[in-house]
């Protein structure tokens, strides 16, 4: 990669805002296409690529949720991740591919992909955060946090997902408050304090993962609303797809009836659930983009958390290490909702919550707080205020329902007067508002290889060194 330049303006044929696992599929396909590498920089903070809200974690423990074989960054070559491994010194890549690989992993794997490449070389990581975004006429101008600025001819947004912060209301002044995306912060707390986790989802499990690795002893209290932990995966079943012709006219109160009854006779006939699940899998966009707006938020009222933990499952060893830490009572999960945070007069805090199904309020003390509540969705809560700032410039629009940024079924973003703009592009967890399913590695790399043909729309070139 090329050192960071100055302040002087440099000139691209595309800048991708981002440096995660979505920018640099982006970068990868870019470099993939064409005689000629285009000028490509990548903006992101970060000192690695690829590391991401994902990918980030250096904890071996914090494993990838889906099993190696199908983790390919490129979809016309399924074995590729599996390749890198071998050749990385993971093991024979048949042996490989039902194991679920560590995330750092996955994040050098994507780095060594993009070095592989011809011209990566000029590939350029800018260092800064970008503030703004302006057009002018033959491009855009991306305004850094260095003071320095970089043109245009195609901008990807690649920003990726962000935490959503806990309300100021609800904390006291002394709360000691750790974000669950930060293994460093979790891993700091000390072993013998009591934990409450806020949220039970994915980052839950690795707050607690990233705790029991450091020897935690404490107690661990987990606290959502409905009290529902991912759910394991099985060894993979059969790849038939019976399609969803059938659910697409339905709303979600009569898929989910459908769903129960299908999955119902499959687990007598001796199947596990999962399988049923992976059928759905290739489906997700259609399903979600065939709801209308009121029954998208019906699902999101009634049906997205336990969407969520059947769909987003985890890998066999986290469920199982979850499993022992509650049967030796050191961890509890809790349905609830929190209701404030006090100063307990003997350190740390109180947790106000009232159980679900219960009136009365009830109180446990915890030393720390894990903010493990998601993602934001909102781009106008989005930190960091580039989107906000493309909002008042009229660049971009919320997406459906307020969810993510408005974008075409191609990631061109739609813009305040509601017309696609032909050379700026959104991909990944902010089309999720469009599409739904829009952060995994599946729809990533897809994404990305349809804007980078967007982009360079000449004859694709075959890839670099088979990693």
């Amino acid at each position: 990669m090329t050192p960071d330049p100055g302040p002087d303006e440099g000139s691209y044929d595309a800048v991708i805002v981002g440096g995660g696992a979505a920018g640099v599929l982006v970068a990868i396909r870019l470099l993939m296409r064409g005689a000629t590498a285009p000028r490509i920089a990548i903006v992101e903070p970060d000192a690695e690529l690829a590391r991401g809200a994902a990918y980030a974690t250096g904890q071996p423990a914090h494993l990838l949720n889906v099993v190696a074989s199908r983790m390919s960054a490129i979809a016309e070559q399924p074995g590729h991740f599996l390749q890198f491994l071998e050749r990385d010194g993971a093991g024979a890549a048949a042996g490989l591919c039902a194991r679920f690989m560590p995330r750092r992993d996955y994040a050098r794997y994507l780095r060594d992909t993009l070095a592989s490449l011809p011209g990566s070389a000029a590939v350029a990581h800018l260092r800064a955060p970008a503030t703004d975004i302006e057009r002018f006429e033959g491009g855009y101008r991306v305004q850094l946090g260095n003071g320095g600025s970089i043109s245009a001819a195609h901008v990807v947004l690649a920003i990726g997902n962000a935490p959503r912060p806990l309300p100021a209301y609800l904390l006291h002044a002394g709360v000691c408050v750790a974000e669950a995306w930060s293994d460093g912060d979790v891993a700091a707390i000390p072993a013998a304090a009591d934990v409450c986790i806020l949220g039970s989802g994915l980052s839950m499990v690795d707050a607690v993962l990233t705790l029991a690795a450091g020897g935690h002893r404490g107690r661990i209290l987990v606290l959502s609303r409905h009290g529902l932990a991912p759910l394991p995966h099985v060894a993979p079943g059969p790849h038939d797809d019976p399609g969803v012709e059938d659910l697409l006219p339905l709303g979600v109160l009569a898929r989910w009836r459908l769903l129960r009854r299908r999955i119902g006779a499959a687990v007598a006939a001796g199947e596990p659930w999962q399988w049923s699940l992976d059928r759905l899998r290739p489906h997700g966009q259609r399903l979600w983009r065939s709801l209308d707006a009121v029954e998208r938020r019906r699902f999101l009222r009634h049906a997205v958390r336990y969407w969520d933990i059947h769909r987003h499952r985890i890998a066999p060893e986290a469920a199982a290490a979850l499993d022992a830490l509650r049967a030796e009572g050191r961890l509890e999960i809790v349905a609830g909702r929190l209701r404030a945070i006090t100063a307990d007069p003997a350190g740390g805090s109180c947790i106000h919550y009232r159980p679900r199904h219960h009136a009365r309020e009830h109180m446990r003390h915890a030393d720390w707080i894990v903010n493990a509540t998601g993602v934001e969705t909102n781009v106008d809560l989005h930190p960091g205020g580039l989107l906000q700032a493309l909002r008042a410039r009229g660049i971009v629009l919320p997406g459906p329902l307020g969810i993510g940024l408005a974008s075409t079924v191609d990631g061109h973003v739609i813009d305040a007067r509601g017309r696609p703009d032909p050379r700026l592009f959104v991909i990944g967890a902010l089309r999720i508002g469009e599409l739904w399913e829009s952060i995994a590695i599946p729809e990533l790399r897809e994404q990305a290889r349809d804007i980078a043909a967007t982009i360079l729309p000449d004859r694709a070139r075959p890839a670099g060194r088979q990693s």
